[in-house]
């Protein structure tokens, strides 16, 4: 059986990578709300809070990953 995009392994849900593409997708709804009623959305603190945002909805999956490969 083929595995899932949303599963670890065969038949093992990951709701870290549910969680994370929920989040990213909530971002892109963010940023396109943004976008269409702020005239200068993008500058610094933008950029900034984009990639701080990005940068907590991955990590725990990366740092998932990594656990899982020490065992």
């Amino acid at each position: 059986m083929k595995t899932g995009f949303f599963e670890e392994k065969e038949g093992v849900k990951s709701s870290t990578r549910l969680n994370s593409f929920i989040l990213l997708f909530a971002l892109i709804g963010l940023d396109a709300g943004l976008l269409l009623y702020v005239r200068s959305a993008i500058d610094s603190n933008f950029i900034m809070f984009n990639f701080l945002v990005l940068l907590c909805v991955f990590t725990p999956k990366y740092l998932h990953k990594l656990a899982e490969l020490k065992k």
